[in-house]
């Protein structure tokens, strides 16, 4: 069923709330990004143990920003670059959803997991895309012994909380997730078969 959840856990893993006491004293976001990544990470055994790892590390720590969603002057001080998006998501411990896909893909790239931040259109249960003129969400794809997956961190705190996350959004089957997701690049389903954009909308 498409909304069913897929739980699933590691024990090692470092789902705390840990944030390097270096982050409010340098504005080095590749150090703090590397100090953080290796900490988070430091049990895990596996690339499916780091990454996990990761993933709850943000939806634990990370908060969705209403503030930045709806103030134009905050969005127009941090969307600058996606490494300033990435230092105020570490500082304010709140983001939007290119705030918690760059965090993501930066945390896996400093453990060398192959990953991708995807830029596309969503919609819920059907609805309609509001805006086709341009992409209006950002998830992630991440390449797990030698196959690569999709996940959408934002939904997984906005459907869940911190505590219980909706892990239906972590590793999500290409033919579940196009039904709400269809990136900017068609190659990003991951379907066999993809889909035209066109008939996503229609869906």
């Amino acid at each position: 069923m498409f909304w069913s959840v897929q739980m699933m856990g590691q024990n090692r893993n470092i789902i705390g709330t840990y944030v390097p006491k270096k982050l409010h004293k340098t504005n080095n976001t590749d150090y703090l990004i590397a100090d953080l990544a290796n900490t988070i990470t430091a049990n895990a055994r596996t690339e499916s143990e780091k990454v996990y790892a990761i993933y709850r590390w943000i939806t634990a720590n990370i908060k969705y920003d209403n503030r930045l969603r709806f103030s134009e002057k905050l969005q127009k001080e941090i969307y600058v670059s996606e490494e300033n998006v990435v230092a105020h998501v570490l500082e304010r411990k709140m983001a939007l959803c290119g705030g918690f896909a760059f965090l993501f893909r930066d945390l896996c790239e400093e453990v060398d997991i192959p990953v991708e931040a995807i830029h596309g259109y969503s919609k819920i249960n059907g609805s309609t895309v509001r805006n086709y003129e341009k992409p209006n969400h950002t998830w992630n794809a991440v390449k797990l012994n030698g196959k690569w997956h999709l996940l959408d961190i934002t939904w997984a705190v906005g459907f869940g909380n911190a505590k219980n996350p909706d892990d239906f959004w972590y590793l999500t089957s290409p033919e579940d997730f196009i039904y709400s997701h269809y990136p900017k690049n068609p190659e990003w389903t991951l379907l066999d078969n993809s889909i035209s954009f066109q008939k996503f909308k229609s869906r």
